[in-house]
């Protein structure tokens, strides 16, 4: 079921009006059964996969937090070995039997493989909950139906955020009551998120989409302005669903991690992976940076005469990112991804070192020089992530600079868009200006949000206009909406998924 359907539409305040009816003691048990029902309306081939390895990571969790010193680590490294091990097998088990295949001539039937919906994320909240477990931040929760519907809560089982178990856990034992202003911030929030998904992502996957699709057709600026396009539709897809999701959950009182603050409008790759993609970016930076550069594994390594950075921060930072591409995705492709913002970010560190931290305030040419300048190389990054394999992205990025000439720029886009979208000359013509309003809609929103609202949560800009601006906003983004969900779908009957639903 997702977000962005008439299923979810209905199925939302049925399940919202339920938690507020259904007594408060039964409210969790609730919340599981909905959540599962949510769930397996998406992911049914693998239905005791989530309850299962739910209950093994709440059993793991009791034992470790009562253990021993020697036995608590063989039951941490145990339950992190079975987590971790169900996520390699079912998302790098095509990659792996590829390899197979190239090296032996085996054939493998690689479609009988598939990855269960949301596993790469509910996995990761399981392993953040077992580590802090381990390392003594707090005890193991008691309730299995507690932890069950922190694992599975519908709103962020899919796609994230990845909300940590001492933040969300704690809001189960609160009273929710309803309230009108929390339900119209609620709802606010998801109405943008709804308008960056259908609106601005869906309709400008038409055109993107249709040039992957026939690549080989395609060069020059039509290359380029496709990497940037498809820039605007990943950020308007996944934050849109991060708004959506923090939305639901908000209606009924819950508090989940927001995931986007503004990326694009980020000087550098360290303030971009701080407003990226966030609970992502804490898990690696908690669980994997941290620990790394305070103990220092490279000490011993037996290198005679080997001196290593104390403390290894540059070559955390390189298992970081190729630990996050290889999360992404199981090519290579994602992989030369996660690598290239390891070198953005090691370049840019020793840059700093060398010259100094950057000013804060920098002044507006500069500011806008370094935003374009972070925002074209994500863009750049973004070719092999959107790219099916190696040969693509290799085409991609040899093509981007030949035959550069604005008529054939222009026939470009009026074929992508002739064959993504509509051949009628004014449809054509009013898809592309209807892109260019969304787009500048999104933008706008950003720019407003960084630089009068400081990044603080976009709707409470509503709250400083009187209420006819505020209708008169609705109105045009349900408008824009509803004509995105006709232009995508020809209709009411479907929705596109999510780009995130890959990972």
């Amino acid at each position: 079921m997702n977000f962005n359907s008439i299923n979810y539409i209905i199925f939302l305040p049925l399940v919202c009006l339920g938690f507020f009816l259904v007594p408060k003691k039964y409210r969790n048990g609730y919340l599981l059964a909905v959540s599962y029902y949510f769930y397996y309306c998406s992911e049914v081939r693998f239905l005791l996969l989530l309850p299962a390895l739910t209950l093994a990571t709440y059993a793991t969790a009791k034992a470790v937090d009562t253990a021993q010193a020697g036995k608590k680590k063989l039951l941490f490294l145990g339950g992190l070995v079975l987590n971790l091990g169900i996520l390699v097998f079912f998302k790098y088990n095509r990659f792996f039997l590829a390899q197979i295949t190239a090296l032996t001539g085996t054939q493998f039937d690689l479609t009988k493989w598939f990855l269960p919906a949301g596993i790469s994320f509910y996995i990761f909240m399981a392993v953040s909950y077992l580590i802090d477990v381990f390392l003594g931040k707090y005890r193991a929760e008691q309730n299995l139906l507690k932890f069950a519907v922190y694992i599975s809560f519908f709103p962020h089982i899919l796609m994230g955020p990845i909300d940590r178990a001492n933040k969300f856990l704690p809001q189960l034992d609160k009273d929710h009551t309803f309230d009108y202003s929390r339900v119209r911030t609620a709802l606010q929030l998801m109405l943008i998120g709804f308008f960056k998904k259908i609106a601005v992502a869906d309709v400008l996957a038409k055109s993107v989409n249709r040039v992957h699709s026939d690549l080989y057709s395609y060069t020059g600026l039509m290359l380029i302005f496709t990497a940037f396009m498809y820039s605007f539709q990943l950020y308007a897809d996944f934050s849109g669903y991060s708004d959506i999701a923090r939305g639901s959950a908000m209606i009924m009182g819950f508090d989940i991690t927001e995931n986007f603050k503004t990326p694009y409008l980020a000087t550098n790759f360290s303030q971009f992976w701080s407003r990226w993609h966030i609970s992502l970016s804490n898990f690696f930076q908690d669980y994997i940076f941290t620990p790394f550069v305070w103990y220092n594994p490279m000490k011993k390594l037996p290198v005679v005469g080997a001196k290593f950075e104390k403390p290894p921060v540059l070559t955390a930072i390189l298992l970081v990112f190729l630990s996050s591409g290889i999360w992404h995705g199981n090519t290579w492709n994602f992989v030369i991804w996660g690598l290239c913002h390891a070198v953005y970010r090691i370049g840019e560190e020793l840059l700093h070192r060398k010259l100094g931290k950057p000013a804060k305030n920098p002044p507006p040419h500069k500011f806008w020089g370094k935003v374009a300048v972070v925002f074209s190389l994500v863009t750049f990054s973004q070719i092999f992530f959107r790219c099916s394999d190696l040969p693509s992205a290799w085409y991609y990025l040899t093509h981007l600079f030949t035959d550069i000439s604005l008529s054939t720029f222009a026939q470009g886009i009026y074929n992508s868009v002739k064959s993504g979208f509509d051949a009628t000359p004014l449809l054509i013509y009013g898809y592309i200006a209807y892109n260019i309003l969304t787009l500048a809609i999104l933008i706008a929103m950003d720019l407003y949000r960084n630089f009068r609202l400081k990044n603080k949560c976009l709707t409470t800009a509503f709250d400083k206009h009187p209420q006819w601006q505020r209708w008169l906003v609705y109105y045009v983004f349900i408008a824009f909406i509803m004509a995105g969900f006709i232009m995508n779908n020809g209709g009411y009957g479907a929705s596109a998924s999510f780009i995130y639903n890959n990972f």
